[in-house]
């Protein structure tokens, strides 16, 4: 099917989204802690409803479901999933780690996805069955192996040590970044720069875009036990990778 509308709208609105991110960098970014005890800045909220306003101009139909504000639940039909500054924490830190990400979801399966990388001017788009792209360049996963690939995990060190995975990494001769960032470095896997991300805690606003773009570029993305994830609902946790790996890594998380 031809998303081109749906490419061109999110494209366009990535890039404004873009600009309010570099706007808040290094401003006034009015931290606050929701709930959960995660960060959300202005720049954050401004941003929901950012596309919020955009989508509904274009696309009236569809549900918006946004990590800060939704015009619907999760379910089927077409829903647009997206996480306004996904990497708020590196937001926050001051390191650019922080990207936009939005996908269209239809009947639970991501069929387009966008991620913005202000800071470095990088547009990543996918579309089903049409591969993916940075900047019009076509994207490939590596080949590389486990011994020696680098695997990322996640941004909180204070948790590293208590994660039995990761030790099981660093003894099958992975390399570990830790940075903020889930879209950011899954990206660097559909740019062949990584082979993995194992990440308990991000949800289907994180992914969504990114099993688009990962898949196209040949890789693949799971559950943490190698299950298929389902976009109609919410979720917890997510294996990237190169697809070389997928099996090995699913295997060093589950034992």
């Amino acid at each position: 099917m031809n998303y081109s509308k749906e490419l061109t709208v999110a494209k366009r609105i990535a890039l404004r989204a873009g600009e309010i991110i570099l706007e808040y960098f290094d401003g006034d970014q009015d931290m606050q802690k929701k709930e959960d005890g995660s960060p959300v800045t202005k720049a954050d909220i401004l941003v929901n409803e950012l596309v919020i306003t955009e989508l509904s101009k274009s696309f009236p139909e569809d549900g918006i479901i946004g990590e800060e504000k939704s015009t619907t639940d999760y379910g089927l039909g077409r829903k647009w999933l997206c996480d306004p500054i996904d990497g708020t924490v590196g937001f926050v830190w001051g390191t650019p780690t922080a990207m936009f990400s939005l996908a269209l979801v239809i009947d639970g399966v991501p069929v387009l996805g966008i991620a913005y990388d202000a800071f470095l001017k990088r547009m990543y788009e996918g579309v089903v069955e049409q591969g993916s792209f940075c900047n019009a360049v076509k994207l490939q996963v590596s080949e590389k192996e486990l011994p020696g690939g680098h695997v990322a995990v996640t941004s909180d060190v204070t948790k590293i040590r208590s994660i039995a995975y990761v030790e099981k990494l660093q003894k099958a001769g992975a390399y570990l970044p830790v940075f903020s960032g889930a879209v950011y470095k899954s990206c660097l896997i559909a740019r062949g720069k990584f082979e993995g991300y194992i990440e308990d805690g991000v949800g289907a606003h994180d992914m969504a875009a990114m099993q688009v773009i990962v898949g196209e570029a040949g890789g693949k993305i799971t559950g943490i036990h190698g299950n298929r994830l389902d976009y109609s609902k919410p979720f917890k946790g997510a294996i990237v990778s190169n697809g070389k790996i997928h099996a090995e890594l699913v295997k060093i998380v589950s034992d």
